[in-house]
C-alpha cells in the first residue's frame, strides 16, 4: 500500500545499495587506520554539538491524513480555516539535537567521520483545523524523535591560517518513533505510533575556526534523505489502523567545538 507518489520518490535507493555504501566507507576507514603503519600522515579528533532541525519527520505524512482528512502533504497541507470557526495553526516540528563526532584526518586533506546524534522534535506540530464538507473540527498532535550514525568520508581545505572547510558524504543508520493524534469534534479520538529504521544518504558541509592549534570552534549544515518501509501503526484499541512512514529527511544546522590529538 502507498501513501502518494511523492512518498514513494524519496525511496529511490534501496536498502541494500545504502548498506553497500556503509560497507564501501567502513572499508576505507579500515584501510586509513592500517596505512597509518606504514607511515601516513594522519590526525584524530573529537567534537561535541548542538542545532536544530526544521521540520523534523518532513511532512509527517500518514494514510488517515491522506483519505480521511484530505491532505496531500501532511501536517503541511492540513490547515483549514473559515469564518466563524476557532481554528489554530498547526506547524511542522522544529526539532532540537546533539552530537558527538570523532574524525580521522588523513595527509591533511581527506577525512573519515562517524557520529552519534539525537533529534526531537521541540517546537509547532498541534493545533485545530477543518476537514469534511460540513465542516468539523479536528485537532492535532504530532511528535517525532531519532537517533542516527552517519558514517562519512570527505575532504578538508584549510583557508588562511585559521579556517578549514570539509565536504562529507556517506550513509547513516537511523532508528525514528513518530506520532500522531487527531480528536473529531473534541468526542472521537484516533492515534498512530510508527517506529522504524531505515538507512538516510548523508551530505555534510562543515566549517572550523581554530582559536588554538588543537580547538575550533565548528558550524555546519547537513541533508538527510531517506525514510522507512510503509509501517502499520502499534495503537490497536482505538478502532483506527493508519500507515506512515518514519521520515529521516530533513536539513540541520550546528553548531560546537572540536579537539584534534596532533596539533594542526
Amino acid at each position: 500500500m502507498m501513501i502518494q507518489d511523492k512518498k514513494n520518490d524519496r525511496c529511490t535507493h534501496t536498502t541494500l545499495s545504502k548498506i553497500a555504501a556503509i560497507i564501501f566507507i567502513v572499508a576505507l576507514f579500515l584501510s586509513a587506520v592500517v596505512f597509518k603503519v606504514e607511515a601516513a600522515p594522519i590526525n584524530y579528533a573529537i567534537g561535541l554539538y548542538t542545532g536544530v532541525a526544521p521540520s523534523v519527520g518532513n511532512d509527517l505524512q500518514s494514510y488517515r491524513q491522506y483519505y480521511e482528512y484530505g491532505s496531500q502533504s501532511g501536517v503541511e497541507g492540513i490547515n483549514r480555516t473559515q469564518d466563524g470557526y476557532d481554528t489554530k495553526n498547526i506547524d511542522t516540528l522544529l526539532g532540537l539535537g546533539w552530537g558527538i563526532s570523532f574524525k580521522v584526518l588523513l595527509f591533511e586533506h581527506y577525512q573519515i567521520r562517524l557520529a552519534a546524534n539525537y533529534v526531537r522534535g521541540m517546537w509547532g506540530g498541534e493545533g485545530i483545523t477543518l476537514y469534511g464538507g460540513t465542516p468539523n473540527i479536528l485537532e492535532c498532535d504530532y511528535s517525532f524523535r531519532m537517533y542516527d550514525v552517519p558514517l562519512t568520508f570527505g575532504i578538508s581545505i584549510p583557508f588562511w591560517k585559521d579556517v578549514k572547510i570539509s565536504f562529507n558524504c556517506g550513509a547513516a543508520f537511523a532508528y525514528g518513533w513518530y506520532q500522531n493524534r487527531f480528536t473529531e469534534n473534541s468526542t472521537t479520538t484516533y492515534k498512530g505510533k510508527f517506529a522504524g529504521r531505515g538507512y538516510p544518504l548523508v551530505i555534510l558541509l562543515e566549517a572550523e575556526y581554530f582559536f588554538t592549534d588543537k580547538i575550533a570552534a565548528t558550524s555546519s549544515l547537513s541533508y538527510y534523505r531517506g525514510t522507512t518501509p510503509l509501517i502499520e501503526d502499534d495503537y490497536d484499541d482505538d478502532g483506527n489502523v493508519d500507515y506512515a512512514r518514519v521520515d529521516f529527511t530533513g536539513y540541520r544546522f550546528s553548531l560546537g567545538a572540536v579537539y584534534y590529538f596532533v596539533s594542526i
